[in-house]
């Protein structure tokens, strides 16, 4: 539902431009109307009163005389007339062309930021091969109204074990089930890992975010992407965060980058808090790369927000100057 609040000014301006209008109309046109010079009729020399051509009656004469048999005016001022009458149509159409193409483009530079944000995502992004690292769940809550009661992740195939961070007021459960292919350890082959992450027993309120923090080790090859599929569950409705990177509803994702050090160790993920402070001496640099996908997108919002005012103001001085001509 917040992304409606989003979506309202864009909205707003594309229903005016559908019903023929855009914002500042009457504005611009009392402009370009006090601009307009104001040309003298051409004068035309006395003509003699031989050649003189009578002046043709108007108004309810004209109707009387064509009651009467007498021609209408003539065929080459009716013609100029509707020529002038195309040539009006034309231009208020190149008008609003010019006018619907800039605001159409802001209207997709409002939209950019609402679908840049308030997934559920997992950061940072990414994250090298077997390395150990704290992978947090971000969650926001996009509800007006309802809170946030229960978040399930499901993990991708090589993830053989897990350790998790207490977060006040929530349960965690991690669920295994047997590996298609055993991960090889030190310590022998492990044939179970785990499936999913269920978090549940808190509230999260509208408004809000919450971090779920997982310390784990990195499956995989360099330029593999990892997918978690997400249920975000709500008092009274369920959204499921399992679509592609282009849907409405994308999964999370994190691509697993080179190895760091020739060599790593891929042992099996330790568990307590050994892990988590072996997690802690890399975080900072790999959180620092998780939230570059979240300041990618809002420089691209403003890009694409700057070329729409560019290309606006561009339509007006055009329109402006074609009126004083």
């Amino acid at each position: 539902m917040t992304v409606l609040f989003y979506l309202l000014p864009a909205l707003a301006l594309l229903g005016a431009l559908l019903l023929g209008h855009y914002p500042g109309e009457r504005l611009r046109l009392r402009l370009a109307g006090a601009r307009r010079p104001t040309r003298a009729p051409a004068a035309t020399p006395p003509r003699h009163p031989l050649f003189a051509r009578p002046r043709l009656p108007r108004g309810g004469a004209l109707l009387g005389a064509a009651l009467a048999g007498r021609a209408p005016p003539s065929a080459p001022r009716a013609a100029h007339v509707a020529a002038s009458a195309d040539f009006n149509r034309e231009e208020r159409i190149q008008m609003k062309v010019k006018t619907l193409v800039p605001a159409a483009l802001l209207a997709l530079a409002l939209l950019v930021p609402a679908a840049a944000q308030a997934h559920v995502t997992v950061q940072p992004n990414e994250a090298p091969e077997g390395a150990y690292t704290v992978l947090d769940v971000r969650v926001p809550n996009e509800s007006d109204s309802e809170n946030t009661t229960k978040v399930a992740v499901q993990f991708p195939e090589g993830f053989g074990d897990v350790s998790y961070q207490a977060v006040p007021g929530w349960n965690v459960k991690v669920v295994h089930a047997k590996l298609k292919k055993p991960i090889q350890t030190d310590d022998g082959p492990v044939t179970e890992g785990v499936s999913e992450v269920i978090f549940s027993g808190g509230k999260l309120p509208p408004g809000e975010f919450q971090d779920f923090p997982l310390s784990v080790q990195i499956p995989g090859k360099a330029g593999e992407e990892l997918t978690f599929k997400a249920v975000q569950t709500y008092e009274s409705e369920v959204v499921r965060w399992i679509g592609a990177p282009e849907t409405e509803h994308p999964a999370p994702q994190v691509l697993v980058t080179p190895p760091k050090e020739p060599g790593q160790s891929t042992a099996a993920a330790p568990t307590g808090s050994g892990e988590a402070s072996s997690a802690d001496s890399g975080g900072a640099s790999e959180s620092s790369s998780g939230g570059s996908g979240d300041k990618g997108l809002a420089v691209a919002a403003l890009v694409v927000a700057v070329i729409s005012l560019l290309v606006a103001a561009a339509a007006v001085l055009g329109s402006r100057r074609k009126a004083t001509a």
